[in-house]
């Protein structure tokens, strides 16, 4: 408990301090049109969440349809890149056939994945979903078969041995041991899934956090820009602390129970 504590504390101090340097910063700079400070932004945010957005809908319902442009293209993306880099791993053939398309889909820009798939879907949900797909599912494919090289071969020969069906080694053998690298293309996905969700938001779809900022951007008003983009990154950071954190922490309980018994 006190360790989790101070975890809490260190965070909840770096979070201080970047909002101080903030504040003098806007103090320095002395011009709301150009920096104004965080009071200001919070100020700006309550009042945001009370009235309706340019084209008559609630702040909540632009802020539920980014959510949900998230988790169905992050989920879509997880489970999609997870069985690819499985098949990869158990399959040299399948390995051999996507090695050279994979690199190459790692070095497409985000940026100009969300704008093909706009040119291809036009300004519908199918472009935002291509987007995170072919961006998002290359890096936990490979996330994915890095593990499977990584796993401990013999657990699976035994299984074999002992007349183990697919389903079954996969579930009780590959999933324990690829959890760690599961969790790690899990942070990157969700980061990474956001960031092209903004995107997509912001060039090709209407309603939702992006097209807000976007819509206050051409209005040049900062302000109300800021203010969009805070309520953004705080609701990823919710997630992401008070979410995804638990779920990793739950998921590997059985190391800190280890540890306190002296096994690891």
């Amino acid at each position: 408990m006190g360790s989790r504590l101070k975890s809490i504390g260190l965070r909840a101090s770096s979070i201080l301090v970047l909002l101080l340097l903030w504040w003098a910063a806007s103090v320095a700079v002395h011009d709301p049109q150009v920096l104004p400070g965080p009071w200001s932004i919070a100020r700006t945010i309550v009042a945001d969440l009370r009235t309706s957005g340019p084209e008559g809908e609630s702040p909540l319902f632009d802020i539920g349809i980014t959510l949900a442009r998230i988790f169905i293209t992050f989920s879509a993306s997880m489970v999609a890149g997870i069985g690819i880099g499985l098949a990869m791993g158990l399959n040299r053939l399948f390995e051999r056939s996507l090695l050279a398309i994979i690199p190459l889909m790692l070095t497409m820009p985000s940026i100009l994945m969300v704008f093909v798939a706009i040119m291809w879907f036009g300004f519908s949900e199918a472009g935002g979903l291509v987007a995170v797909m072919a961006i998002v599912t290359p890096y936990v494919a490979v996330n994915m078969l890095e593990g499977t090289k990584a796993m401990d071969k013999s657990l699976a020969e035994m299984g074999v041995t002992f007349k183990a069906n697919r389903y079954l080694l996969i579930r009780k053998v590959y999933l324990p041991q690829l959890m760690p690298y599961i969790f790690s293309a899990f942070r990157y996905a969700f980061g990474q899934t956001w960031k092209i969700v903004a995107l997509a938001e912001t060039f090709g779809l209407k309603f939702g956090i992006g097209y807000m900022f976007f819509f206050w951007f051409e209005q040049f008003d900062i302000k109300q820009t800021l203010a969009w983009i805070m309520m953004f990154v705080v609701l990823m950071l919710v997630l992401e602390h008070g979410l995804f954190a638990r779920l990793e922490s739950r998921a590997f309980a059985w190391r800190h129970s280890a540890l306190a018994r002296g096994r690891i």
